[in-house]
């Protein structure tokens, strides 16, 4: 990576963009948890996404996988399975900005897994983060205990967090495995193994799509890949503490497309909250950054 590359607002803007589609992605997906299962959900967008992540591969003249390689995105398609299942029935059951606040606890399970998995120390200001993030999560779910008209099952707190930790171990697999294969391989193959590891639990509910709806999963499945590539090329090309507050963004989206699509107002208790969770990954993405940092 040259000095020129790490200047370049190019990767920066690329990331926006990359948020915007992923939200707008979601709020595609809330409205389609309505009408159909969670699993039809997840198969269809990994199916649809499949067909774009194929195109660039095609295009793209990098090598198949080797066996190892497909090892490795069998692996990471479960972590995968797991989060986009547990994070779409979210959607269905919380407004758009609290489900999507929730995930922002990922960076927090990161560093506990760091430790676990890794051994790597905790500091202070990591361990004031965790608590920081999981007391803002407290304050949003308090706030929806108490409240008696705003929309949304408590229950989706627990899938948010359970897609929040399996994110954590997606991240973990992915950053481990880049080492080893191409970006498009991994995308590829990882779209391959969850739309494959997701068909037996579609089969028993699946609702044939007519009309629109079709529509709606080649929407998904186009913003999900697109949105996908988008960010990983724009991390391949600038530094991850330059581009990881940018995610933030997706915070500014969720409450905007909520409100435009599903008439949803933030409460006061989940802007708080979100406020607290954004304030501690902050904090876990720098010294992150610092401890990255050459001597």
């Amino acid at each position: 990576m040259t000095l020129k590359t790490l200047a370049s607002p190019l990767p920066v803007i690329v990331a926006i963009l990359a948020i915007f589609l992923l939200s707008i992605m979601d709020a595609a997906i809330k409205t389609l948890t309505s009408s159909f299962p969670t699993a039809e959900i997840v198969f269809l967008r990994y199916l649809s996404g499949l067909f774009v992540a194929m195109a660039v591969f095609a295009g793209s003249g990098v090598a198949l996988p080797s066996r190892q390689g497909l090892g490795r995105a069998a692996l990471r398609a479960v972590t995968i399975l797991v989060t986009a299942g547990f994070f779409f029935h979210t959607l269905s059951l919380l407004p758009l900005a609290e489900a999507v606040a929730i995930t922002f606890t990922a960076p927090l399970f990161l560093t506990l897994l760091g430790r676990l998995i890794l051994g790597e120390p905790v500091s202070r200001h990591a361990a004031l983060a965790i608590a920081l993030g999981f007391a803002g999560l407290g304050i949003m779910f308090a706030g929806r205990i108490a409240s008696e008209t705003t929309s949304g099952e408590p229950i989706g707190y627990l899938y948010g967090l359970i897609a929040s930790f399996s994110y954590s171990l997606a991240t973990i697999l992915s950053r481990k495995d880049s080492a080893h294969d191409h970006v498009i391989v991994m995308v590829t193959a990882q779209h391959f193994f969850v739309t494959a590891f997701s068909l037996p639990f579609t089969l028993s509910v699946f609702v044939m799509p007519h009309g629109h709806d079709l529509l709606f999963f080649a929407l998904i499945g186009l913003l999900g890949a697109s949105g996908h590539f988008a960010l990983v090329w724009a991390y391949a090309h600038a530094p991850a503490s330059r581009l990881a507050p940018i995610e933030f963004t997706s915070l500014l989206w969720a409450p905007l497309f909520g409100l435009v699509f599903f008439a949803e107002r933030p409460t006061m208790p989940t802007i708080a909250g979100a406020a607290l969770i954004v304030a501690a990954a902050t904090l876990v993405i720098r010294q992150g950054s610092q401890s990255d940092a050459p001597a």
